[in-house]
Parts: C-alpha cells; sequence; structure tokens
C-alpha cells in the first residue's frame, strides 16, 4: 500500500549532524550500559515525534536505512509510524519480530517471549542480533536493575518503569548464550538507555 504524505512526519532540521549526535549518543549508551543519555532540543529540532516519542524517533531516523528491516507493533502501524520512517530511511518494514533486524514496542505491550523471537546471531556472527527498542513511562519510577559486565566499574543501577520481571527474568536467561544475544534501547521522552547484550542483570525489586 502507498504511504500517505498526510501520515509522512518532519525529519530532523538539520538531518546530517542530527544523526551523527544520536548515533554517537547510541554508542555511548551501549559502551556504558545502564547511563542515561538526554539529546538535546538542537538534536531533535524539526523532528515530527507523534507517533514514536522524541528519542525513539530520532533513534530510528539515526540508525535505519534501506539495507535494514524494522517491525513495529500494531498501535505504531496505526499511528501512522511505517510512513513516517520509510519515507526518511528506505527501511523494508517487516510483518514479524522474526524477520527485523530492529524491532519496536512500547513497555506495556512487550511481552517477556519477545527475546525468543528476536534474532540473536550466531557464534561467528553476534553482530547479526537484533536491536530491541522499547519506550517506557519513566526512568524516575519503577524497578531497579543493577547492571554488570563490561562498560561497567562495579555495577550499574537503572530504574525502568513498565517492563515487567518476568521481560528481565526472559533477557537474564539469554546471558549464558552470549556473544549471542539482543541488544537493548530503552527511550523515554527525549532520554535514552541501552542494555546491551554483554550486561548481566539483576533485579533488585
Amino acid at each position: 500500500m502507498t504511504d500517505s504524505l498526510a501520515q509522512v512526519g518532519r525529519g530532523f532540521a538539520r538531518p546530517a549532524q542530527a544523526s551523527q549526535q544520536v548515533f554517537r549518543a547510541v554508542l555511548d549508551a551501549v559502551a556504558r550500559p545502564g547511563r542515561l543519555r538526554a539529546l538535546s532540543s538542537d538534536t531533535l529540532a524539526g523532528l515530527d515525534d507523534a507517533a514514536l516519542g522524541p528519542a525513539r524517533a530520532a533513534v530510528l531516523l539515526a540508525l535505519l536505512d534501506a539495507e535494514t528491516t524494522l517491525w513495529l507493533d500494531r498501535p505504531l502501524h496505526e499511528a501512522g509510524a511505517p510512513a513516517h520512517l520509510r519515507f526518511h530511511t528506505g527501511v523494508r518494514i517487516v510483518p514479524t519480530p522474526e524477520q527485523a533486524a530492529f524491532a519496536v514496542i512500547d513497555a506495556d505491550r512487550t511481552p517477556a517471549g519477545l527475546w525468543r523471537s528476536l534474532q540473536a546471531g550466531s557464534d561467528m556472527a553476534p553482530q547479526d542480533g537484533a536491536t530491541l527498542i522499547v519506550e517506557v513511562p519513566s526512568f524516575a519510577r519503577g524497578r531497579t536493575l543493577s547492571l554488570r559486565g563490561p562498560g561497567i566499574e562495579s555495577a550499574q543501577r537503572l530504574r525502568v518503569e513498565g517492563l515487567e520481571p518476568a521481560f528481565w527474568d526472559a533477557r537474564a536467561e539469554l546471558e549464558h548464550e552470549f556473544p549471542r544475544g539482543v541488544e537493548l534501547i530503552l527511550t523515554c521522552g527525549e532520554r535514552l538507555a541501552a542494555v546491551p547484550r554483554s550486561s548481566r542483570i539483576i533485579l533488585e525489586d
């Protein structure tokens, strides 16, 4: 089906500069698991984020291209996200998470079983694992995660609201399969944090 121009939101006001800034923010978040990063208003300038939220929209515009595949949860389809992202990135939308290099969903709709649906790469090519991007209600409330592993001196705590313990338990079950696994990017408003496949998680409360 041809995308309606009415569904195509605006991209970055300064695409090259903003994409580089967001890409660096994501790399820094992955290198420092559990640390919050805030995207500046200058970076987000011009961006129509109605369907996705500011940080999540920015991350997708920075990371997606015509060579990548994307799965979006149903409410995001209904909000017009596919048209927006196809227009600005050329990404190929796929019908199931199993087919996707990137999967996007909201916290209150994220089942624990989604981890096993996503591509985990292989021992020889762990970079083929998918990236799951979840918008959460808050980084100030919710359960506290204690993260350990590369990029963390001892332990890094991160509060995340909206994801049930079963979600984190399912993620913990994947830890013994490293280097295979799924990268997780959490977004909330203009902020983001990453939980890469190399991180070990303890749910504190």
